[in-house]
């Protein structure tokens, strides 16, 4: 899996049986013209589970499913590519709806309120859907959507994963701001987040707030909830004093009626030394294939034993 780490040449990639559709629809958010892209089997009479893929920030939906970035090699992130046939599964792709910054939406107000309506459209998309499982997941800004729109909606998800997310959007500002690292500094990425939302931590704590997973720990204590994450990470730092770690305590300290459960990556890679390069590539790892596995095992309770859970809580 981490043969980029390691030096082993990439795996020969198997032909992608699944079948892919890219769908418009009008946001009721705003009313503006947005894209899905949904990968499914390439045969199937049954109603198909659904993962709710959003992207990692300035990567598109489609450099998400096939593997990253240019320059990243298959075996170390390999993607969604070929999953959808491979599970019997939909994996729906937004393609992300920001407010200034293009490909980095972080969770907004207009981003969260699509994925729920893409959800509800998937039927109209002409899609088979099992409504007891669907699923969220993602990798650093996608994890962070994957958990906000659990958060704020658990009642529509059977089980959520992320992948090294930003859980709070303030301090991985302030850790921006303060980064000498060439690429962060190259990108602006501060900068690019201020427009973003719309202003600093200081000038808008609101915005901020709403869109991190912190605002949503009741709803997330409703969701099984599968936490990846490494405090070598040089693009979201804190993971264990601000983003993954810290939220499965609060989420646990809440006596959670769903289960949650986290694992630091960190040793898995075979690795002693831990160079500015690797630290990188540390946040960019995932393994979507594990957590479709994980995620396939858990089904969402009926609605009404769902608004007992909830009352009960």
């Amino acid at each position: 899996m981490m043969g980029d780490m390691v030096g082993r040449r990439p795996r020969e990639l198997r032909p992608d049986q699944s079948m892919r559709g890219q769908h418009r629809f009008m946001s009721a958010a705003d009313g503006t013209e947005r894209f899905v892209d949904v990968y499914a089997p390439a045969y199937s009479e049954e109603p198909l589970p659904v993962i709710l893929a959003p992207h990692p920030i300035t990567w598109t939906a489609d450099e998400d499913y096939h593997g990253g970035l240019p320059g990243l090699k298959r075996d170390y992130h390999p993607g969604w590519y070929g999953l959808a046939d491979r599970y019997g599964a939909l994996v729906v792709m937004p393609h992300g709806h920001h407010r200034h910054e293009d490909l980095c939406s972080l969770a907004s107000r207009e981003q969260i309120q699509d994925m729920i309506q893409i959800l509800d459209n998937l039927m109209v998309f002409g899609y088979a859907v099992d409504p007891g499982r669907v699923y969220a997941c993602g990798l650093s800004m996608g994890g962070q959507e994957a958990l906000v729109a659990a958060g704020r909606h658990p009642e529509r998800f059977a089980a959520i994963c992320a992948f090294n997310p930003i859980v709070d959007l303030a301090a991985w500002y302030d850790d921006l701001a303060s980064s000498s690292h060439p690429d962060i500094l190259a990108f602006g990425t501060a900068r690019r987040v201020a427009l973003e939302v719309g202003g600093t931590p200081d000038s808008v704590p609101a915005e901020y707030e709403e869109r991190g997973a912190m605002a949503y720990v009741e709803g997330l204590s409703l969701v099984p909830t599968l936490l990846f994450w490494s405090e070598l990470d040089s693009v979201v730092p804190r993971q264990l004093e601000r983003h993954a770690a810290r939220l499965y305590h609060r989420v646990k300290s809440m006596r959670a009626t769903a289960p949650i459960a986290e694992y630091n990556h960190t040793t898995i890679h075979g690795l002693a030394q831990f160079g500015e390069d690797v630290r990188w590539r540390l946040h960019e790892w995932c393994d979507y294939e594990l957590a479709l596995q994980w995620l396939l095992m858990h089904r969402r309770p009926s609605l009404d034993l769902w608004e007992q859970e909830g009352r009960a809580s």
